[in-house]
């Protein structure tokens, strides 16, 4: 299980999906890191409660959140996580919904 990421663009069209999977979750989870410092991000924390909407000012703080906590992870996460922000950061994205399984 993982999250599904949808990008919307300003029309509100569906722009692309993505996928978290359930392992990326748990290195930015991890009860050893401080992910609960981050205000966006821990939005993200509860797994099955998952389904946040940023837009605007949340989304440019999300994409803070994971800029500033990337070099907290393992190494090999961090492909990963670049992707999803080169994802989020194109300019026809203006809209995020991230939902859990």
């Amino acid at each position: 299980m993982g999250f599904d990421v949808l990008l919307f663009d300003n029309n509100n069209r569906l722009v692309s999906i993505l996928k978290i999977e359930e392992e990326v979750h748990k290195e930015i989870f991890a009860s050893h890191k401080r992910w609960a410092c981050y205000l966006f991000l821990r939005k993200l924390s509860d797994y099955y409660r998952t389904n946040q909407e940023f837009s605007g000012k949340t989304l440019e703080g999300l994409i803070n959140d994971l800029i500033n906590y990337k070099p907290l992870m393992t190494a090999e996460y961090h492909t990963t996580v670049q992707s999803l922000l080169d994802a989020i950061l194109d300019k026809n994205v203006q809209k995020i919904r991230v939902s859990g399984d």
